[in-house]
């Protein structure tokens, strides 16, 4: 049995002496580290615009001044730019080297071993049925027969009537917690932008069918990456039976 509900929650991201020799060697460090930021600024920006070749040529750019220093957040956004223009082969050779590299932090080898989850799952066709139902009597009517609705961890002790907003709360902070903030500049120049992450709860309290829509494909997918990384929760019923639970969350990609 399949039931569906209409989650809400939107997420504001906020995101100087020596020789003459040494004084030009530290002139032209200080401008390569220059041109490498104002590079990454550039390709930020040209994602927010979907303009992903180029966003591509100036994380190149900044690839040959070698001046990463273990920072590898450039490499995972050109692997994320091929993996939502479908050169999946290409995304995952990047995300190897990430995983691979001896330099790498923790959290960004954990960010490409997720996406790399996820470029290598099989699609399932997107549906744009959850939007069709959101205003009809049949979706308000599935919302209504919920008797139980899936609990997040930590809900459970808290008084029934309550439990879908403990629900909407633990997810929120759950999108805080794991989303890559910095991201949310590829916005800097577009103002927001919004994705739609529908999802399912299945029986035994796992997410599972997430498909994320809107209009830039390379926030859909740290989108879907953060929401695959719900943490487990108690599973929805309706007359004592588990059932699968659908939600829509809309996030908010913007910087203040």
């Amino acid at each position: 049995m399949k039931k569906s509900i209409l989650l809400t929650i939107t997420v504001l991201l906020t995101m100087a002496c020596g020789s003459q020799k040494t004084t030009m060697n530290n002139d032209r460090n200080k401008s390569d580290y220059q041109e490498y930021r104002d590079r990454f600024q550039n390709a930020k920006e040209l994602i927010g615009r979907e303009q992903y070749s180029s966003a591509i040529l100036n994380i190149d750019h900044m690839t040959a001044l070698q001046l990463n220093n273990g920072d590898y957040t450039p490499q995972r956004y050109k692997a994320m730019i091929l993996q939502v223009t479908g050169k999946k082969d290409e995304a995952n050779i990047i995300y190897q080297s990430i995983i691979n590299a001896t330099d790498v932090s923790n959290s960004e080898k954990k960010k490409a071993q997720q996406l790399m989850l996820i470029n290598n799952e099989a699609k399932a066709p997107l549906t744009t049925e959850i939007e069709r139902l959101k205003d009809t009597t049949e979706f308000k009517n599935a919302i209504k027969v919920i008797e139980v609705p899936p609990m997040y961890p930590g809900c459970e002790t808290l008084p029934q009537e309550t439990w879908n907003n403990c629900m909407s709360r633990g997810v929120a902070k759950h999108i805080v917690r794991t989303i890559d903030v910095d991201i949310a500049q590829v916005t800097s120049n577009t103002g927001f932008i919004r994705s739609y992450i529908n999802y399912e709860i299945d029986t035994t309290g796992h997410i599972s069918n997430i498909k994320a829509t809107g209009k830039n494909k390379f926030l859909n997918l740290e989108a879907h990456r953060v929401m695959a990384q719900l943490p487990q929760v108690t599973p929805g019923y309706t007359n004592g039976e588990k059932v699968v639970v659908s939600y829509t969350i809309p996030i908010r990609f913007t910087v203040d």
